[in-house]
């Protein structure tokens, strides 16, 4: 479609930034314009793909790959990427970013009709199966139950590629319904360790890298070169006090790894996961995920590799506006990270936020109904909601100008404070999609 090669040619224009600006230094008299330094290195952010949305039975979708696979993910694919390109060196006068990108997709066979989406957006697409065959696991309840609980079943385990991504120092693998609001050089940094040319700028640099990174409790960061994954936590899916909470499956920066790759298969195929107690009987289980990617990532990381994983604050980073306690009040009812006191992330400035994942916050072509000051959730959820618009809308506005074409906003009346036009209507109907009108 004309729409897909509209998209195609804008990714060819971004892949083509960082080159073009640095060989174009624009000389102004009052402020001028200074070269685009070499990126550090090129970090590769990855998505996975497990059908084409088929249905929006749920258990039809589990069988079929799993929700991951809305109908209209193609909007949050175009938008994602947008969001990393304007958080990149690729537009270093805005950023001040040091790391370049690449945009990979994992996409099961399920799903490799729609898969020319990504292609045409300029992501490099991986057909993969799941890295095992379920016949082969061993423990019967796990072989029984990996393929239809949490939401795509053990094809969410695609995400494990992440860690084969060998080409690449870092890989940040995200669900589509996420978005980049800043740069995360500092991860990256504290991430590749003394990695640089050994000179005192580079370790003062990495130094103060690790100082601005905020971590979760305030714990401390492990010892220089020893971070192989950062996570965030999702408290919402457990009871205050519960011992080994699971990762949050949208948001994982890893350390490639084929050890790791070989590592996890083969915990998944002995089977060793127990009903009510989890991988091994440990007790990292009795939550949604907890057979899949949350589950397992939370096992690896605190009981067989303690202290290789960072535990994020998600106040920061994967932000999905989430209460901290159990009433979801704002100072009653017990912290859900069973501590005494606990950070209210809705209360997070717009502008101190790295990423979100539009979780509890609709999805933004939902053109979710917005109440006007209906509590912390839904402001910030506006807030959010408001971002990830406003990069659309630059998204189209680039569009427009590599088509030679006039840019003209498509003026939705639903909430444009909010929807910055792209909502006629409240619900999913009423959402513009990219190439409409």
């Amino acid at each position: 479609t004309s729409s897909n090669n509209d998209d195609a040619k804008l990714s060819a224009s971004e892949n083509n930034d960082a080159s073009d600006q640095q060989q174009h230094v624009v000389q102004k008299a009052a402020a001028p314009m200074h070269v685009i330094p070499s990126p550090k290195a090129t970090i590769a952010y990855a998505v996975s793909l497990t059908s084409c949305g088929v249905t929006a039975n749920r258990h039809d979708n589990i069988r079929n790959g799993g929700h991951s696979s809305d109908p209209s993910f193609h909007e949050g694919a175009a938008v994602l990427k947008h969001s990393i390109h304007l958080s990149s060196i690729r537009n270093y006068h805005v950023s001040k970013s040091m790391f370049d990108y690449e945009m990979i997709a994992f996409v099961h066979p399920n799903a490799e009709s729609c898969s020319n989406v990504f292609r045409d957006l300029g992501y490099t697409v991986q057909i993969r199966e799941t890295p095992f065959n379920v016949t082969d696991i061993q423990g019967r309840f796990l072989k029984e139950h990996i393929v239809k609980s949490g939401c795509c079943g053990e094809k969410e385990y695609l995400k494990l590629y992440a860690y084969a991504l060998l080409d690449y120092p870092i890989v940040v693998h995200l669900d589509l319904d996420s978005l980049v609001l800043k740069p995360m050089d500092d991860l990256f940094l504290a991430m590749m360790g003394d990695s640089g040319d050994g000179s005192d700028k580079n370790k003062k640099e990495m130094e103060a890298a690790r100082s601005r990174i905020s971590v979760m409790h305030d714990n401390p960061l492990p010892a220089t070169n020893s971070i192989d994954a950062y996570f965030t936590r999702d408290y919402n899916m457990v009871q205050p006090g519960h011992k080994h909470v699971g990762v949050q499956g949208g948001f994982i920066i890893v350390k490639p790894n084929m050890d790791a790759f070989h590592e996890y298969v083969k915990i998944v195929l002995s089977g060793q996961f127990y009903q009510g107690s989890g991988w091994e009987g440990k007790g990292y289980g009795g939550y949604f995920g907890a057979q899949q990617i949350q589950g397992i990532c939370s096992y690896y990381y605190d009981y067989k590799h303690p202290g290789t994983g960072v535990e994020l604050n998600k106040c920061y980073y994967n932000v999905m506006a989430d209460g901290p306690r159990q009433d979801g009040g704002k100072n009653s009812g017990k912290c859900r990270d069973g501590h005494e006191t606990c950070q209210d992330c809705r209360e997070t400035p717009i502008e101190e936020i790295k990423s979100a994942h539009f979780t509890l916050c609709a999805k933004p072509w939902k053109c979710p109904m917005i109440v006007s000051g209906s509590g912390l959730e839904k402001q910030l959820c506006s807030k959010l909601h408001s971002e990830w618009f406003r990069i659309r809308d630059d998204y189209d506005k680039k569009r427009a100008l590599q088509e030679g074409l006039q840019y003209k906003n498509p003026g939705g009346s639903y909430t444009p404070e909010v929807f910055q036009g792209y909502c006629r209507s409240n619900g999913e109907r009423g959402y513009i999609p990219i190439g409409g009108s």
